[in-house]
């Protein structure tokens, strides 16, 4: 505690969100709270259907309730898979409709979200009040979204086996599909994203600072150099927003 509290004043950096799996939250908010934290977000979890949605919002209500004496709000990231329709509408609407808005706030990661097909910007607007945090990622292309897995399903969607130092051994079929999905990078600003029509709409809908995470999960430069690509990603965020 005390060594990352010396960390971020040595480096003049603010611990104001952090992604921490539904399993930890609960042991984690403590923590969070003494290192100035406001916002939790859930980065991923399975579920797949309109009642598994009030499922998961269920759980994210009963972590908001536990972290709201600590000045902390719960929410979920999304990625393409929870724009998967159920009885006509996303899962992702679903979950956050679902969830106290008291003690819950949402991320909307609006490179996934484009790359689902859908509109990062009407989705903020559909949601007012209820986006506390934005992932500023550049996409450049539509892939759709897939039926996602049951919450209620054991087996993962992946085993990874560990070397001699411990290191995961991804299986070719995982490698295949991150080498697709990292094509989807480009630079800020010259993707599919209306960066500025989505600063509007995520600004006028909340009811203080909305929290925009610039993040780059692989480069689009040669070879690759993810340091320099978020340097420029920052320098066209600093320029045009």
């Amino acid at each position: 505690m005390d060594d990352m509290k010396e960390a971020l004043a040595r480096l003049n950096l603010k611990a104001v969100s952090a992604h921490i799996g539904l399993d930890l939250v609960e042991a984690k908010i403590p923590y969070m709270a003494e290192i100035g934290a406001k916002l939790i977000i859930v980065p991923s979890a399975p579920f797949n259907t309109k009642a598994e949605a009030e499922e998961l919002a269920a759980d994210l209500t009963r972590l908001g309730k536990i972290a709201k004496p600590y000045g902390i709000k719960i929410g979920y990231h999304n990625h393409t898979d929870e724009f998967f329709l159920d009885e006509g509408r996303y899962l992702y609407d679903w979950l956050i409709d679902a969830a106290d808005p008291e003690v819950t706030a949402f991320q909307v990661d609006c490179g996934w979200c484009s790359a689902a097909g859908v509109d990062p910007v009407q989705f903020i607007q559909s949601h007012a009040g209820r986006i506390a945090s934005v992932h500023v990622k550049e996409n450049n292309a539509v892939v759709g979204c897939n039926k996602p897995r049951s919450r209620h399903d054991p087996v993962p969607p992946f085993h990874f086996e560990r070397d001699e130092n411990g290191k995961p051994i991804f299986p070719p079929e995982f490698l295949e599909m991150k080498k697709e999905r990292d094509k989807l990078n480009a630079p800020t600003g010259e993707g599919i994203v209306d960066w500025k029509a989505v600063k509007a709409a995520a600004d006028s809908q909340w009811d203080g600072e909305v929290l925009y995470i610039v993040e780059r999960e692989a480069s689009y430069n040669d070879p690759e150099d993810r340091p320099a690509c978020l340097a420029a990603d920052l320098q066209w965020l600093r320029s045009n927003l």
